[in-house]
């Protein structure tokens, strides 16, 4: 807990008078209550300490931002959703449970989702330059934060061999945009597939500040995190 230090916790559970039923005729609208999904490899346990550890890892880079940090992670929520907000001088990592409930969400790519959010703030830049949002790393800077910095971190100090942590790191960054891929509305989609090897992708004129990069980009991250991606940063 001595890694915890300097960091808020706020695990929010939602107890059974305030459950919410999933509408039985709407196939298109995402809900997924955890009694929908027994099976899913994430369990409540692995839905909570997972954040926690990888917060506890990076507890020195948050105390240097000068502003707490609340885990603000929702079990019992059947929405897919996950994400970071600054306000009344907090930051705040909200994760919906339902999101760890999608098909193809692993315990590794759920480590990425949480490695992914904390690159928002401690990523560096390039910056959003977003009203109110200055402060985070764009996407495609926290999916690289991710790759190169903290899911290495995450698997040495869970005691992952060395000479692994590289697959480990392509092996959650596959699984992770694997599972989001029918979330995305500007990549993959329309019967495409993500590929998992290098493949030709298309060299960006100018960085993605403020847009999220393709799926088959965002994945390059994590095949090969020694440099950012040249289809979405711009050298």
């Amino acid at each position: 807990m001595k890694k915890l230090l300097g960091i808020l916790i706020f695990t929010l559970f939602t107890g059974s008078a305030f459950a919410i039923t999933c509408p039985a005729d709407r196939n298109d609208y995402f809900c997924i209550t955890p009694e929908m999904a027994p099976n899913s490899p994430i369990k409540l346990t692995d839905f909570y300490t997972i954040p926690a550890r990888i917060m506890g890892l990076f507890s020195k880079e948050l105390q240097t931002t000068g502003y707490p940090l609340m885990l603000d992670a929702q079990w019992e929520s059947p929405f897919f959703g996950a994400g970071v907000s600054f306000y009344n001088e907090q930051f705040r990592m909200m994760i919906l449970g339902g999101t760890t409930r999608i098909q193809g969400m692993s315990l590794d790519a759920y480590a990425a989702v949480v490695c992914h959010e904390m690159g928002h703030i401690l990523g560096g830049a390039p910056h959003q330059t977003i009203t109110g949002a200055e402060w985070s790393s764009s996407e495609g800077q926290s999916d690289f934060f991710a790759a190169s910095v903290c899911l290495p971190r995450y698997y040495k100090a869970i005691g992952e061999l060395e000479h692994n942590i590289a697959k480990r790191v392509e092996k959650a960054g596959f699984e992770m945009m694997n599972s989001m891929k029918e979330f995305d509305s500007n990549s993959v989609g329309q019967g495409r597939k993500l590929v998992r090897h290098a493949v030709n992708v298309t060299v960006v004129n100018e960085t993605l500040i403020n847009n999220y990069p393709s799926i088959q980009c965002r994945y390059e991250t994590f095949r090969n995190p020694a440099k950012r991606a040249s289809c979405w940063y711009k050298e």
